[in-house]
């Protein structure tokens, strides 16, 4: 799923994970991802190759949050 402003939503079934993940990108590094391993939706965050720190619109960022959720949790098509 691409949002505004280079955001990226993929639902992803990486091998080291038991349940779906939502890899967030932006263009095409990916910053972080949601998953469900601990039975409850988890956001782990990844530093930038750059080092430089990741600044996202808060807008952009919630939007991005609220819909990864429902995907993960089955609650919408996870095909995006």
């Amino acid at each position: 799923m691409s949002l505004s402003k280079g955001m990226i939503i993929e639902i992803t079934s990486p091998p080291d994970r038991e349940k779906l993940v939502a890899e967030l990108w932006w263009g095409d590094e990916m910053w972080g991802e949601i998953n469900q391993d601990s039975g409850s939706l988890m956001v782990e965050l990844y530093p930038r190759a750059s080092g430089e720190p990741w600044t996202f619109p808060l807008d952009t960022l919630l939007e991005v949050l609220r819909k990864a959720g429902p995907h993960l949790l089955g609650e919408i098509d996870s095909r995006l």
